[in-house]
Parts: structure tokens; sequence; C-alpha cells
């Protein structure tokens, strides 16, 4: 059982001797770091207890491997980050984000991944629970169970997705509620995130009355757009919250015949050319934002997933 980690700083050789040695270690395993970062963390960890050390070197060693796409491997720093800091709850958060990835790559065309992918998501939801255990006042676990069940729900088909909606909807207002502290390597804010999922969600989420009245879920075109806003005002830059807050604009310009709405959207969907790839799918939301300008009539019930490989192929053929 790992000792549990005081915030008193112990000052002693042991620490004096380590802090060095890990500052050679991240040299050789995320060689991206300037000398300026590298000094910036000496500063920060001097006086820090082993232990507290400890967690922290495997704390950026699975950023440095979730960065690099190894999400294996990143799993593994966050386990050994556990043994040091076992009430950890940004480090299950870290777990649930890598099992996202894995997920995501699993391809649900084919019977054996896509029963890896169905365990993926089931093993994502457990570890985002044991996070919300740790901390209930922090919003990360509760996004990342949400999504789980977003995932698991969208993998096992429409039934799944309107017994779900509910508790999706519900960890995500319980996410954006609470404070989120993690933030990812590509610059993604937890919290952002969560801002985004309820935009998308109040979209794409049904608004017939037989629906609402069994399962408790309706879309509301007017949240999709403020939850959508409250991402962009977070974070102006990431690629997939731009897009998705212009189709959003779009979609409620459609149909409530408001063409301000159809306007201010295309020039997300624009302004989506103009910004930086630092995401996975951003290479993929630049082909749907240009998709989605040809014709705007798209934007209603849009997802990633229903246009992938239209994309993809659009994308190929350049």
């Amino acid at each position: 059982m790992p000792k549990k980690i005081t915030s008193t700083p112990e000052y002693n050789l042991k620490t004096i001797i380590l802090i060095p040695l890990f500052l050679v270690l991240f040299f050789g395993m995320c060689s991206g770091k300037t000398r300026q970062e590298v000094e910036q963390w000496f500063n920060e960890t001097a006086g820090l207890s082993a232990e507290e050390l400890q967690y922290r070197k495997y704390f950026k060693l699975a950023d440095c491997c979730y960065g690099k796409y190894e999400f294996e491997n990143s799993i593994k720093n966050c386990e050994e980050a556990l043994k040091y800091k076992n009430d950890s709850y940004m480090m299950k958060a870290a777990i649930c984000l890598n099992l996202y990835e894995i997920g995501e790559d699993l391809n649900v065309k084919i019977d054996s991944e896509r029963e890896n992918k169905l365990k993926t998501y089931k093993k994502l939801i457990s570890i985002a629970e044991e996070g919300i255990k740790i901390n209930p006042n922090k919003g990360e676990c509760y996004f990342m169970r949400g999504l789980g069940y977003a995932r698991l729900s969208t993998t096992e088909g429409v039934i799944s997705s309107l017994f779900n909606a509910k508790k999706i909807e519900l960890d995500w207002l319980e996410a954006v509620k609470h404070d989120s502290d993690y933030i990812t390597p590509s610059g993604e804010d937890l919290q952002a995130s969560g801002y985004l999922a309820l935009g998308v969600y109040y979209r794409t989420c049904p608004s017939f009355f037989l629906i609402s009245l069994l399962f408790g879920i309706s879309g509301d075109l007017d949240k999709s757009v403020e939850y959508c806003d409250k991402a962009y005002q977070m974070d102006p830059t990431r690629i997939e919250i731009v897009k998705e807050y212009g189709i959003s604009l779009i979609t409620r310009g459609l149909d409530r015949n408001k063409p301000e709405d159809i306007e201010r959207g295309k020039a997300f969907l624009n302004k989506v050319e103009t910004l930086p790839l630092r995401m996975k799918t951003d290479s993929i939301d630049k082909e749907h934002s240009k998709m989605l300008l040809k014709d705007i009539t798209l934007c209603p019930g849009y997802s990633r997933d229903q246009q992938q490989e239209i994309s993809e192929q659009a994308f190929k053929s350049k």
C-alpha cells in the first residue's frame, strides 16, 4: 500500500538527488521541452517530497505519451503515478481520456474490434466513477463518464442512445457545474469540452413529445448555441469548438428562418480554415467545415461519425 502523500514538503538528500535525475529523464523522454520549461519545472518541484516528485514524474510521462498518441504507455504511466498518489482524480481522468482514444481507434464494423470497443468504454465509465468518488467536486470525471456513456450508446445503437441520453445529459451538466483542472497536452480544457458536449447534445437530441415523455430528454437549439458559446469563450481557437458553434447557429437559423444566425454560423465555419491544427481530429473537422459550407442543409443532425467516410474520401482525393 503506497504511503498517503501529505502537503508537507520534505527537504532531504533523496529529494535533492532525484530532481536532477528527473530532469535528465524528461530531456530523454520529452525532447520537445525548452530550457525555460525545464527550469520552470525545477522551480515548481523544489522542496517537494520524493513521493510527490515520483507522482509528478509519471504524470509528465503520461502526458508526453498521450501527446505522441501512445495511449497504452500513457495509461501505464498513469498507473505508476497512482502508486504514489492513489487519491488523484486527475490521474483517473487521464486514464479515461486514453481509454476514450483507444476506443475511438477501434473499428465498429469489425466484430472483434466492436467487442473490444464496448469493453473499453465500459472500463472508461468504471474508472470515471472511481474518480468521482475520490473528488465529487471536480468536473473532469463527470465529463469522462458522460463521454463514456455517449460513445457506448453510439456503438450499441439507437435504443441504447435513448436509454442513456438522460445519464449523459446529467453527467455533463454536473461537469460544467464544477471546476476542472486537467488540460491535455494538446491544450484541451475538459471544462470547455463539457460545454461543447452539451452544445452538441442539445442540437442532436430528439425533441419529439413522445420521446421526451418516455425518456425525459429533449433537444433545445437555444441551449445548444448557449453552451457552444460558453465553450468558445474558453477556447476560441479550438477547431472542434468553432466548427460546432457554427453548425448550431446555422441549424437554429434554418429551423427558425433567421438569416442572421445562418450568416454568423457561416462565419465560424469559415474561421475554421484559418486555425492551427492542435488535436487529432482537426484535419477531418476542417474538411467537414468546407463540406457544410457547400451545403448548409447538412448541418441539422450533423455528427462527425456520420460524415467520417465522406470526409475521408474528400481528403484523400486531394
